[in-house]
């Protein structure tokens, strides 16, 4: 089977073509079709048994399943998710509907970016009732679709165990983010020294020499030293985090059967990391001999979902600049989470890291679909606006939020035109931002809404390369340091 010889079988047909689809391997040609508003791999030739699905002629039509997307990975392995190792600028684009990633791709542009499509934690996964087999699928018929051959991640995005571990990589992920909050003693970082100094009494003696003839009388990199109440506080706060590190990596090392990339989250804690802390984490992983891709701080300010940067610009800077020295003294990136709409910061990021980095972003990708549906189904949106309103105390068990719910402008007040001002507001932002599982939980919104999102996919991948593209611009700037 030809190209040409595929392509007059589809002409025959009522078929539309993605035309940088098309592809040819061992004797087989397939390419991402579409019929009505219903998407298909249609293929022909010598591997077309691989697939499940229908004839038509000599055309066999296959549905967007699991089983047909390991079928395009072996026939097409630049459909696959790979590690993201030796690539110096990284980006997550979390795509909790499984419909973003073309517009991710061409929002990259001719930058030297490596995509992480495939991003999504078990608390999103919960949310919208998929899998990460579901989630890399997706990916997969996206990078097809879109004829991407430079390679994409797969991110098992703040996973906490190591049977969380275990699911993410036996369905594909190339890459986990581990999250120690659960083994970070959050709370201790407000005890009184005395409280600290007893717990810190009671830990066997030989993790008290360890620290202590690790850190303590000694002139350290980039901190100068640490004094012996400051060392104890570190202790009591990350030694459980830093031993779950140190044991879920060997875990991911044991049962791995592709390279895998290990980044280490401390940033869902209560606290900005402090240097001493980040510099400790990095030396005991060091010292175990494990070098992350990535590790992700807490840093200072706030970086909540779907919504600019707050806090003082100066104090992030030179915050900024002290982790990156961390970062590079033991030779890993730093990664930015909650990266959406962080504008105000990008700048020093990338002028600080260099263009080595990773940065996540997730939900503003929602938020632009809405933004869709505001413009071209203003009825739907009107009731999706009100639903995430009455049910955003429900969506605030998943997610920290700081803005009000009344400074968000009465919408039975506003025309339709004004409707896609609405993700433009951070209260109105932030609250359709946290009740997207919610809204995908209602057959009244979710028939409605792909419906409208199929019907206008083109209208989502300018929404996507507009908005994201500007967080690409700002971050790859070239400026001298």
């Amino acid at each position: 089977m030809t190209v040409d010889e595929f392509r007059a079988l589809l002409a025959n047909t009522d078929l539309f073509l993605y035309e940088r689809s098309v592809d040819q391997s061992q004797g087989t040609v397939a390419a991402m079709v579409r019929r009505g508003l219903e998407k298909m791999v249609a293929v022909a030739g010598e591997k077309a048994d691989l697939f499940a699905g229908k004839a038509e002629g000599e055309l066999k039509l296959c549905p967007l399943s699991n089983e047909n997307a390991r079928a395009l990975m072996t026939l097409f392995p630049y459909t696959k998710p790979a590690s993201h190792k030796g690539h110096a600028f990284t980006m997550g684009f979390g795509d909790r509907l499984g419909l973003a990633s073309p517009g991710h791709i061409r929002a990259l542009g001719s930058h030297d970016i490596y995509p992480v499509l495939a991003q999504q934690s078990i608390r999103e996964l919960n949310l919208t009732h998929r899998t990460f087999a579901d989630v890399i699928s997706a990916a997969a018929f996206n990078v097809f679709q879109e004829g991407y051959k430079k390679g994409y991640g797969a991110d098992g995005d703040h996973l906490k165990t190591k049977d969380e571990i275990k699911y993410a990589l036996e369905n594909g992920c190339t890459m986990v983010t581990l999250d120690c909050s659960e083994q970070i003693n959050q709370q201790a970082v407000t005890f009184p020294q005395e409280q600290i100094d007893a717990l810190y009494a009671a830990l066997p003696a030989e993790i008290r020499d360890h620290y202590e003839g690790t850190y303590l009388n000694k002139e350290l990199p980039i901190l100068g030293s640490l004094n012996a109440e400051e060392l104890r506080r570190i202790v009591i706060v990350f030694y459980k985090g830093i031993d779950h590190a140190i044991d879920c990596y060997r875990y991911i090392d044991q049962i791995k059967t592709v390279p895998v990339d290990f980044e280490l989250s401390i940033d869902e804690t209560l606290t900005i990391t402090t240097p001493a802390e980040h510099f400790v984490v990095g030396n005991e992983l060091n010292a175990a001999g494990i070098v992350p891709i990535s590790v992700a701080p807490h840093f200072s300010g706030a970086f909540e979902k779907g919504i600019e940067y707050a806090g003082n610009l100066n104090d992030f800077a030179h915050d900024f600049v002290v982790h990156q020295q961390i970062a590079d003294h033991f030779g890993y990136k730093l990664s930015l989470h909650s990266g959406s709409d962080k504008f105000a910061v990008f700048s020093t990021v990338g002028r600080v890291t260099r263009g080595h980095v990773h940065v996540k972003t997730a939900g503003t990708s929602w938020l632009e679909a809405m933004r869709v549906v505001a413009e071209v189904n203003p009825e739907l949106y009107r009731k999706a606006h009100k639903f995430a309103i009455e049910h955003r105390p429900e969506a605030e068990k998943y997610y920290h939020v700081s803005t009000n719910v009344a400074d968000i402008p009465n919408i039975d007040l506003q025309n339709d035109a004004y409707l896609p001002e609405y993700l433009n507001l951070p209260a109105a932002r932030q609250t359709m931002h946290i009740a997207y599982g919610l809204l995908l939980e209602q057959p009244w919104f979710s028939e409605a809404f792909f419906r409208t999102m199929a019907e206008h996919e083109e209208d989502y991948y300018a929404a996507l390369v507009r908005h994201l593209g500007k967080h690409v611009n700002i971050l790859t700037a070239k400026t001298d340091i």
